[in-house]
C-alpha cells in the first residue's frame, strides 16, 4: 500500500507538471512547449504631420521576474510609417513567431533613433533612422533610450502551449511627440498600450459638417483638420484634454471627409480600432489642434459626448449629428 501511495503521488505530480506546461505555467510562470505570437503596431494620429516613421530593430519579451525570456533581433530594421496604420489597420512586426509558452509581463520594442545629445548631429546627417515629416520636410525623431532599453509596454501577454496569440501595440502620437524648442528635432516619448486582438472591437461613425462650423471651432470645416474624436475609458466620463490628469483620453481619431460627385463635403468619417471590450465615453472636439501634450492643460471644448459598449470582433457605430434648433413656442 505504501508503494502504491508513493507511486500515485509521483504520478499526480507528473500529471500536474504536464498541466502546467500545457497552460504555460510553472514556478517561474513559464513551462514547456511553445506557442506562436504575432505582434503589430497601430497609431492614434497626430495633427500637422505628413508621416511619422519609426525604425524598429527588434522585440524583447520579459518574464515575471523581469528577465528577457525572448529576444528577437530583426535581420534588417523595419521602418514603419505609423500614420499609415490608423483605425483598424496595423503593421505586423512579427507573424506566428515561435515563443515559449507562458505569461509575459512586458514587451520592449527596440527602436533605432537619435539620443538626447545628438540633435545637432542628426541635423547634419539627413539619413535619419526615425523621423517625422511636416509640410514635406523630414525632421529627426530623438528617441531617448529607444535603442538601449527600448519602448516598454506593460502586459500581460499570454502564450498558451500549442496555441497562437495576436497582440497590437497602440502608439498614441498625439501624446507622444513634441518639438524640441527651435532645434529642428522632435522628441518621441510614446504613450503605449498593448491589447489582445481576440478581445478587441472597433468604433466608427460619421460627423455632421455643421458641427465644425461654429465660431468657437479652430478646425477646418472643409477638410476636418484640427478636429478629433476622443475616447475615454468608462461610461459617463466627463471629457477632458491631454493634461496628464484623470480622466486622460485613452485614444483619439482624426476625421476623413466624405464628398459627393460635386466634391462637396457631405460628412466626415472616423474609426478607432483595437479597443478592448467594455464601456467607453466618446466625444468630438473641433479644437483638438489646440490640445498640446501633458503637462499642458488646454481649455478645449467637446461636442456630443455619449456612451458606447464595445464588443469583441464587432464594430460599434456612433454618429455625431447636429441638432436642429428648437423653435420657440408663441
Amino acid at each position: 500500500m505504501l508503494f502504491r501511495s508513493r507511486h500515485q503521488t509521483i504520478k499526480n505530480i507528473i500529471e500536474w507538471r504536464r498541466f502546467l506546461a500545457a497552460c504555460g505555467g510553472s514556478s517561474n510562470g513559464f513551462g514547456g512547449g511553445d506557442g506562436s505570437l504575432s505582434l503589430g503596431v497601430t497609431d492614434a494620429p497626430v495633427d500637422d504631420a505628413d508621416a511619422v516613421v519609426v525604425s524598429f530593430s527588434g522585440i524583447q519579451l520579459l518574464n515575471n521576474q523581469g528577465g528577457v525570456a525572448k529576444d528577437l533581433t530583426f535581420d534588417e530594421p523595419q521602418q514603419v510609417d505609423l500614420l499609415s496604420q490608423q483605425g483598424d489597420q496595423q503593421f505586423f512586426l512579427i507573424r506566428d513567431e515561435p515563443v515559449p509558452a507562458g505569461i509575459y509581463r512586458e514587451v520592449r520594442l527596440q527602436v533605432e533613433g537619435m539620443t538626447n545629445s545628438s540633435c545637432n548631429q542628426a541635423l547634419s546627417n539627413p539619413d535619419y533612422p526615425s523621423y517625422i515629416t511636416v509640410s514635406g520636410v523630414d525632421y529627426p525623431l530623438i528617441v531617448p533610450n529607444g535603442g538601449s532599453s527600448g519602448f516598454k509596454v506593460k502586459g500581460p501577454i499570454t502564450i498558451a502551449a500549442g496555441g497562437s496569440a495576436a497582440y497590437t501595440v497602440d502608439f498614441d502620437l498625439r501624446k507622444s511627440i513634441a518639438e524640441r524648442g527651435a532645434t529642428g528635432c522632435y522628441n518621441l516619448r510614446p504613450v503605449l498600450r498593448v491589447v489582445d486582438n481576440a478581445q478587441t472591437g472597433t468604433l466608427s461613425g460619421s460627423v455632421d459638417p455643421a458641427l465644425l462650423a461654429d465660431a468657437s471651432c479652430t478646425s477646418n470645416p472643409a477638410s476636418g483638420a484640427g478636429a478629433a474624436v476622443y475616447v475615454f475609458d468608462g461610461a459617463g466620463t466627463i471629457p477632458d484634454d491631454f493634461d496628464g490628469n484623470d480622466p486622460e483620453p485613452l485614444t483619439t481619431a482624426l476625421l476623413s471627409p466624405v464628398v459627393d460627385d460635386a466634391q462637396n463635403v457631405i460628412s466626415f468619417d472616423y474609426e478607432v480600432g483595437f479597443l478592448l471590450a467594455g464601456s467607453y465615453t466618446v466625444a468630438l472636439s473641433c479644437q483638438a489642434a489646440d490640445d498640446a501634450p501633458a503637462p499642458s492643460d488646454d481649455a478645449i471644448g467637446f461636442i456630443g459626448a455619449g456612451d458606447v459598449l464595445i464588443e469583441p470582433n464587432a464594430n460599434t457605430p456612433f454618429d455625431f449629428s447636429a441638432v436642429a434648433p428648437v423653435e420657440e413656442q408663441v
